[in-house]
């Protein structure tokens, strides 16, 4: 006989452990199933920076959806920290845009002339930087000086999320997903190599391994592979006071370990040869993107030259093919709710899309939030493989 539940959550990186999270917290039944162990996937090797200024985030909606999610981030992080015990090193602080080039300055000020109606933000001078942090390059033009942005630790995020849904009942279940059981066109359970699970509801957050549930939906999943690669560096100076990124160069942030997290890569030198590649994913670091990472910090941080590799990461996002998530119900197919497609911004809009899906599942499915009405599957209902061949060389760190 097949287990019974209410909901099954297929995935636990940090956007299927928010949503088992934000189930459970409402008391409904959970299977949170994975394949590897929590947080194998891009969510652990993820920055965990938190930022509204990236390019990722359009006016309207998608910015709101981004607000709301960084807005969520002091109670949950609270919550978890008491539940589980875990210090998810989760600080606030100032962080700057850095403009080392025409180019990024244009593009902030671009992004500013909107994103300042919202976030409390102004543009500071070379000179303005350097007093807040002299050791930076000598070259910089400006930046952006958000009042306050966040960073934490994504592995410790996942597990905490993980441990705190099953706190609240959820049950975590390493199993592979082999398929969905169907009646119709209702999706009524999942297919697993330990057997069946029947359910109400099936979320599919399972990053990259997304389209593998296509053929079963009888509907594209267009996520394909962004990879990324971020190293940690031991550096004996003084940390960091602000959060830094630029446009072409990532971030650099200090670490609340005492460790220095800089990267990433992808979107600029991101091979399209490598996109849409089905299971396979890249979690190999590469001498390449290592020393890219490197001399793309000392030109923004001289200094770290004297610094050295504690540890290199590497991870592949899923990317959809307009870049913005995929949340909310299946055309055609009762029973089911997507969630995937999150880019770079996968720790950022967990807690935004948990409420959402929450949301949509309480009200028996039937009314999607207006919060995700710009992310629903059926934008994709037309689009061809040929399609899905996208903008990713745009992608903002």
């Amino acid at each position: 006989m097949a287990e019974k539940t209410d909901v099954v959550v297929i995935g636990a990186g940090v956007v299927g452990c928010s949503i088992a999270y934000y189930l459970a917290r409402e008391g409904i039944k959970v299977a949170l199933l994975e394949r590897e162990s929590i947080g194998s996937g891009s969510s652990a090797h993820a920055t965990g920076f938190i930022s509204l200024l990236g390019t990722e985030f359009t006016p309207g909606p998608s910015f709101r959806f981004g607000l709301e999610s960084y807005n969520e981030f002091p109670q949950l992080v609270s919550e978890l920290e008491e539940a589980t015990g875990m210090d998810l090193l989760y600080q606030r602080r100032p962080s700057l845009r850095l403009a080392l080039e025409e180019s990024e300055e244009q593009l902030i000020k671009e992004m500013m002339s909107w994103q300042q109606e919202h976030v409390k933000m102004h543009w500071i001078t070379a000179d303005e930087v350097h007093a807040l942090e002299p050791r930076l390059t000598p070259t910089l033009r400006g930046a952006v000086y958000e009042d306050e942005s966040a960073q934490l630790d994504s592995y410790r995020l996942n597990l905490a999320l993980a441990a705190g849904a099953e706190k609240k009942g959820a049950r975590t279940i390493n199993r592979k997903v082999t398929g969905l059981v169907c009646e119709g066109n209702r999706v009524t359970g999942v297919r697993t190599d330990g057997g069946d699970i029947t359910c109400d509801t099936v979320v599919i957050s399972a990053g990259l391994w997304s389209p593998l549930f296509q053929k079963d939906l009888d509907f594209p999943v267009p996520v394909g592979a962004l990879k990324g690669e971020r190293v940690l560096l031991k550096y004996d100076g003084d940390p960091l006071q602000v959060l830094i990124s630029s446009p072409k160069r990532g971030h650099m942030i200090s670490r609340l370990d005492g460790f220095l997290s800089v990267g990433s890569t992808g979107g600029r030198d991101y091979d399209q040869d490598q996109l849409y590649q089905g299971e396979d994913m890249d979690r190999v670091p590469t001498e390449t993107a290592r020393v890219e990472i490197m001399q793309r910090a000392i030109d923004v941080f001289p200094d770290l030259e004297n610094a050295s590799l504690v540890e290199q990461l590497a991870g592949s996002r899923p990317l959809s093919p307009d870049r913005q998530p995929i949340i909310g119900p299946v055309p055609g197919k009762e029973g089911v709710v997507l969630a995937t497609g999150h880019t770079t911004k996968g720790i950022h809009l967990g807690p935004s899309t948990a409420k959402a899906v929450t949301e949509f599942i309480l009200g028996g499915c039937k009314d999607v939030p207006p919060s995700i009405d710009l992310f629903l599957p059926d934008r994709f209902t037309s689009m061809t493989q040929a399609d899905f061949q996208t903008a990713g060389l745009n992608v903002d760190e």
